[in-house]
């Protein structure tokens, strides 16, 4: 299926036993970064069911798990993706759409596009980061679970 023109990130969080939000960081298997989890959308799929799909692909979290859309956004350079010779010509940027999911009741399993995972506190899993942009949502995610809240999980589809 062809590669739609957005990105998604979703961010892996759980509470500790000690009651304390972790987050967890992937190490990618092509270049060593550290991220959430990161795709791209398959034509005619929302950002919602790419976020859904791309989880469940990479980190083996069942789709019936609690996924939050956050509000940051950033835009990508096409120049990263190999599909944009499929894209129009004057398309310059994509959109790149952050949700999180509780991954409180469950043990990740990393797909062959990780070698690594680590839970961590919110400063901890920041400075691992490599992208601005997983960064900011990160921020975001830790200050609506701080203040409770988070929102309405979304639903599939």
């Amino acid at each position: 299926m062809a590669r739609a023109p957005f990105q998604i990130l979703v961010l892996p969080f759980r509470r500790s036993s000690s009651g304390e939000f972790e987050f967890a960081t992937l190490c990618r298997s092509d270049d060593g970064s550290w991220q959430g989890v990161a795709g791209g959308g398959e034509a005619g799929e929302t950002p919602e069911a790419a976020a859904i799909r791309e989880a469940t692909e990479e980190i083996g979290v069942p789709p019936s798990l609690p996924f939050y859309r956050l509000d940051s956004q950033c835009s990508i350079p096409v120049h990263f993706f190999s599909e944009r010779l499929h894209w129009p010509a004057d398309l310059f940027v994509i959109p790149e759409y952050s949700f999180a999911v509780d991954c409180t009741s469950v043990e990740l399993r990393l797909s062959k596009e990780h070698v690594q995972q680590r839970w961590g506190p919110y400063k901890e899993t920041r400075e691992r980061l490599r992208w601005d942009s997983n960064k900011t949502a990160l921020w975001e995610l830790n200050e609506r679970l701080r203040s409770g809240q988070l929102g309405t999980p979304i639903q599939p589809g």
